[in-house]
């Protein structure tokens, strides 16, 4: 099985970006697809244009606190186990199950660290009963301490620190904070998607080629244990293809048994 997790900026609502994602998700045929910031999208619509690329199941979390909602189409059924847009999530999360799997999907706050760290803490206790097979995907909008080497080699800190926007998400007390990640990671979830070389997720090409680009990865695949047991990979996708449909790139998440 082949899942794809996939920050869509803004609902990939202009004509030319939407059929671009159209025709990439017809040739990619994955079983499963979950969507952060769908925004302007209606249930109704949803599942109509899901089914035109090849979904006959599909859930979308229309939130009334935030405008950026949570999506997921699938080949399997669904069932709908929970969601929430309460404190402490800024853009909130669903619980659903599809073919013998749990699969979370969030979106993490965009703005401070230390709210993310409570979002973390919130997923973190909410899995501890899950037994089953369990994936969590999202925009995380965090960095994974995983990834330190890397943004250390590079100088990453300094080079959030001259961007006011990027120094309020990442850096608390003088440093960059990867505690949201380090929560999840301790509360039994596993990043399938650690390499060597960050697999970074952002920029992409949607805005133009970046100058003295801050790459960096914030979207992630993580599962527990019982998922891990089935043979679970995942990558970055970046080509051609998808270099331009969004600001962030996908990540791709395959299951071997």
């Amino acid at each position: 099985m082949k899942f794809l997790q996939y920050n869509v900026f803004e609902g990939c609502r202009t004509e030319e970006r939407y059929n671009m994602l159209c025709d990439w998700l017809i040739s990619e045929d994955y079983d499963a697809v979950g969507f952060n910031e769908m925004n302007n999208w209606e249930k109704g619509e949803f599942q109509f244009e899901m089914e035109k690329v090849g979904y006959p199941y599909s859930y979308l979390f229309v939130m009334e606190s935030s405008s950026f909602h949570l999506g997921i189409a699938s080949k399997f059924p669904i069932e709908v186990i929970s969601s929430t847009e309460a404190q402490p999530f800024h853009h909130g999360m669903f619980h659903v199950k599809m073919n013998g799997m749990h699969i979370i999907i969030t979106h993490f706050c965009p703005f401070e660290s230390v709210k993310r760290e409570h979002e973390a803490e919130y997923i973190a206790n909410y899995i501890q009963d899950i037994n089953d097979p369990l994936m969590v995907m999202g925009d995380l909008n965090t960095f994974s301490p995983l990834d330190k080497t890397y943004y250390q080699q590079e100088d990453i800190f300094q080079k959030i620190k001259t961007r006011e926007r990027s120094a309020l998400q990442h850096i608390r007390k003088d440093a960059i904070n990867y505690k949201p990640m380090e929560i999840l990671l301790e509360a039994g979830l596993h990043d399938v998607n650690n390499a060597e070389i960050i697999d970074y997720s952002m920029p992409t090409q949607m805005n133009g080629i970046h100058e003295n680009p801050l790459y960096a990865r914030i979207d992630y695949a993580l599962v527990n244990a019982a998922m891990l047991a089935k043979q679970v990979s995942a990558k970055i996708i970046r080509n051609k293809e998808v270099a331009k449909i969004s600001d962030h790139y996908p990540v791709e998440c395959e299951i071997k048994q």
